[in-house]
């Protein structure tokens, strides 16, 4: 699923943030490019801290009977950020099989939480430093099929603090819904980023 997480990335530095509730004067706001630049790098943290959550095959037929099995798997990783500083993602993956149908899931339900975690703002421009306070609600589900994979649903919800390295700052609020079907190998993001509608939808090539 590794492919599918850095499709999402890719999307998603397509999104604009103007800044949020800035503070610090009237230049505080993030300016699109700025905006721009700092989604990518986050969400590309997002996607590092992600790879591989549908976790490990359970197998429901040690004793020759098939039977359908339930396991819930911790979650807990970090990943450092792009300058300093670091993204946690924690919580908890429920996977089931039904040998009998021949169908799995996976369900994720975690928080990101960002310490420091600072990105570039632009070439040039200083950096950008978030913290998220508390944190950001992250949940996935994810269906297969005779071994074929089913639309992939990703949300994420809560906010993010961000300060400049010149000193200016503010909040950005995140409720957003990403999908993405392999079989048409299409992803769909919509809600809300930083005050923004959001409504992308893109084909992987």
């Amino acid at each position: 699923m590794r492919r599918t997480f850095l499709f999402f990335a890719a999307a998603f530095a397509l999104l604009a943030c103007d800044g949020g509730s800035p503070t610090g004067g009237a230049d505080a706001a993030m300016d699109r490019d700025e905006a721009l630049t700092a989604a990518r790098a986050w969400d590309a943290v997002g996607v590092g801290v992600m790879e591989g959550i549908d976790g490990p095959s359970i197998d429901g037929s040690q004793d020759g009977e098939p039977r359908q099995v339930t396991a819930t798997a911790a979650l807990n990783r970090t990943r450092a950020c792009p300058v300093s500083g670091t993204a946690t993602l924690r919580g908890t993956r429920v996977l089931a099989h039904n040998p009998v149908t021949d169908t799995r899931s996976m369900h994720l339900a975690a928080t990101r939480t960002d310490a420091a975690c600072t990105v570039n703002a632009r070439r040039g421009g200083g950096t950008i430093r978030i913290t998220t306070t508390p944190d950001v609600a992250v949940t996935a589900h994810q269906t297969w099929t005779a071994g074929q994979p089913g639309t992939r649903t990703v949300t994420h919800k809560g906010s993010f603090g961000w300060r400049r390295s010149t000193g200016q700052s503010g909040t950005c609020a995140v409720d957003l819904t990403a999908t993405f079907t392999p079989v048409t190998r299409t992803y769909t993001l919509g809600g809300a980023f930083c005050g923004h509608a959001v409504s992308v939808t893109r084909t992987a090539p």
